[in-house]
């Protein structure tokens, strides 16, 4: 058994209150800590680490397999931890409880993983990092349509991919500085305290409206307990089915993801194999890299106002046209002068996407399911990472060694087919339909 809950229900609610700025940006306080820890352990700390650990010639090997148990750890635990947040009410509300417990667990593995001292320690160290990561990222992404008012939800939206951005951004900044000097332990360090703070300022910012929601449902102490087979049945039940604007919904982030997930990786082999700028091309990332993460930043809020005008249907169309012409500038790019207009574009693209995305599921919701919902839709996230690389990695060779050099284009041009593939699935969604259900299996 999980815990005392209001099983099976999903007690009517009165709408949020509209939200301060200050208040919608303490709710993203987590996110920011949670994309610095992110910014440093998978650009930073962890490729250093795995360097270390195994021979040269076998680093992307294994640094891959540990993206690939991460992917399949978010996959099974995100919605699962999701769905049970959504069931289990205690007097501090449905979410606050998982992430003070799995947050504070997640800075003690961290802290520990710089110490850790070979490849199977670093990879379990991963493991069990990633399964507390989700078991409070799961809850806390429900707390958005629990806790602001759907004309509120754009700008929400906005703030927290800005602030995803600006975390990844000083992430990888602190740590590749903490890295370079060989401070491994404190770029650990670092990154575990900024996540554990920003959810501290996330708790303490919803921690009365989480105590007020709790008291609403008025959980008992002797009441109805949620098994472990209930949560699993709730979490991946038929009825998802029927919601078919969501699925619509999860079949565009795919498309979308896998879009983007192609493109980021390969920027190196392709400054250095098809633009032809050999051992340059290490330093020639950063600014294509800073160009996409900046424009992305000044992009995401007010892209997220946007979506209160235009509608979060379009805004999204609109990024995975964005998307589509930088995918396409790169494909064809003459020059690294070239690259660095598509980098603008695609950081355009992102920021806009990021700005209306969380809104749109918030808004696709059942009454009762947020956790479930955005759990869900993480694992396309997750997916979208495996097979972007899974499936355009061995496209790639093929066509290199046809002509080397050209599969770094052929790839580019079949990310810019996804990213119209997912503008145009995205149109099914029927933004305005919402239907309220209970929560069941």
């Amino acid at each position: 058994m999980i815990g005392n809950a209001v099983a099976g229900l999903a007690l009517p609610t009165p709408p949020p209150p509209l939200r301060s700025r200050r208040w919608l940006l303490g709710l993203g306080w987590y996110w920011l800590g949670l994309a610095v820890l992110w910014g440093t352990l998978s650009s930073i700390l962890l490729p250093a680490l795995v360097a270390l650990h195994v021979p040269d010639a076998v680093k992307t090997t294994a640094l891959a397999g540990i993206a690939v148990a991460q992917a399949i750890v978010s996959i099974v635990v995100q919605p699962l931890a999701g769905t049970a947040s959504d069931r289990i009410v205690t007097r501090w509300g449905r979410r606050v409880p998982w992430m003070l417990i799995f947050v504070t667990i997640e800075v003690v593995l961290v802290a520990l993983l710089a110490s850790v001292g070979s490849y199977l320690g670093i990879l379990v160290a991963m493991i069990a990092i990633e399964v507390v990561s989700n078991l409070a990222q799961g809850p806390y992404q429900g707390l958005l349509p629990d806790h602001v008012a759907r004309p509120q939800r754009g700008l929400a939206s906005g703030i927290l991919g800005g602030l995803q951005m600006l975390g990844q951004i000083a992430g990888a900044a602190v740590a590749g500085i903490l890295v370079a000097d060989g401070a491994y332990l404190a770029a650990g360090g670092m990154a575990a305290i900024a996540v554990w703070i920003g959810m501290a300022g996330t708790v303490l910012t919803v921690r009365r409206d989480e105590a007020a929601a709790a008291a609403a449902s008025a959980p008992v102490p002797d009441g109805p307990r949620v098994s472990f087979r209930e949560v699993i049945r709730g979490a991946w039940g038929r009825d998802l089915l029927e919601e078919r604007d969501f699925l619509w919904l999860l079949l565009s982030r795919l498309a979308i993801l896998m879009a983007a997930g192609s493109l980021q990786p390969f920027i190196l082999y392709y400054l250095r194999d098809t633009l032809g700028m050999g051992d340059a091309a290490g330093e020639a990332v950063a600014p294509v890299a800073g160009i996409v993460a900046l424009v992305a930043l000044l992009v995401a809020v007010p892209g997220g106002a946007l979506t209160e005008r235009f509608g979060r249907v379009r805004v999204v169309a609109l990024s995975g046209l964005l998307g589509a012409a930088a995918a396409l500038l790169i494909a064809i790019a003459p020059s690294f002068e070239a690259l660095l207009v598509a980098g603008a574009i695609f950081g355009a693209a992102l920021g806009v996407f990021l700005s209306a995305d969380w809104a749109l599921i918030a808004d696709l919701a059942p009454e009762g399911q947020a956790g479930r919902t955005f759990g869900l839709s993480n694992t396309v996230t997750a997916l979208a990472a495996l097979l972007a690389v899974v499936i355009a990695g061995p496209i790639a060779d093929l066509v290199n060694a046809l002509e080397p050099g050209l599969g770094y284009r052929t790839i580019f041009l079949i990310s810019a087919f996804e990213f119209l593939l997912g503008a145009l699935l995205v149109r099914r969604v029927r933004e305005e339909r919402r239907t309220e259900r209970t929560v069941g299996g």
